[in-house]
């Protein structure tokens, strides 16, 4: 029985043609985060994000003969099809992912901890897998974690690990070896991966601050938001929670 033509194969074939020919494609995936929910919880928290740590294995591409094996993209793209996702990229769409949220009242990414300025927290996280299957024989992988740490105190208040793992979908029907198809298909499906992962990595982080805000898990974080002294607002309370205070 004849196989269908995954993404990763329509890739590579879309790119032996574009040399061919002499074509060039922009093959940058630019991360578009996932929507703000009507009902999203509202923190008074500003947040910074840093650039990823590299912790993938160790290769570029690993595999046979004839495209059967990973490329890993934190390292290196697939010529003539997806770009290279380092572990800046990462940092940089966790940030957006935050910011687009609508939960924070700030979220941003800089280079580095002296750029920190107003920040309450400090997101920190490493690439361990940005694997991109070249046949079906392998499955694509991400996977990340994350960490955050409070800036009053330097105290670390959350940490989560995250990740996916999936086969490419067939694309034979929609794009047959037209390169711009594939390639717009490859990035639509790992942007789609990509907002589960961070997503779920950004709901675990707003419940540990939550988690702060009552007093649980992450210590000593104040009164809780029902003890308020009365007359002081409840986003004043919960501010100075998240602040340590």
């Amino acid at each position: 029985m004849k196989r269908a033509m995954r993404y990763s194969a329509a890739l590579a074939v879309a790119a032996g043609l574009a040399l061919a020919a002499g074509c060039s494609v922009n093959t940058k995936l630019v991360y578009v985060p996932n929507p703000p929910a009507a009902d999203a919880p509202k923190l008074p928290a500003k947040v910074a994000v840093l650039p990823f740590e590299d912790g993938t294995e160790n290769f570029t591409y690993r595999g046979g003969l004839f495209g059967k094996g990973q490329y890993n993209l934190g390292k290196a793209g697939v010529a003539g099809g997806m770009g290279a996702l380092p572990p800046e990229f990462w940092g940089k769409s966790f940030a957006d992912e935050l910011a687009a949220s609508g939960t924070f009242r700030s979220s941003r990414f800089v280079y580095g901890r002296s750029e920190v300025r107003e920040e309450d927290y400090l997101v920190e996280g490493t690439l361990k897998k940005a694997d991109f299957a070249s046949s079906w024989e392998f499955p694509n992988a991400i996977l990340a974690s994350f960490r955050a740490t409070r800036m009053s105190d330097g105290k670390r208040v959350w940490e989560k690990e995250s990740g996916a793992s999936w086969e490419s979908p067939d694309v034979s029907t929609a794009c047959a070896v037209s390169m711009k198809c594939s390639i717009g298909k490859a990035h639509e499906d790992w942007n789609r991966r990509m907002n589960a992962v961070l997503a779920e990595a950004r709901k675990d982080f707003v419940a540990a601050l939550a988690a702060l805000a009552e007093g649980g898990p992450g210590g000593s974080a104040g009164p809780k938001a029902a003890e308020q002294p009365a007359g002081e607002p409840v986003d004043r309370t919960i501010e100075n929670i998240l602040k340590g205070k």
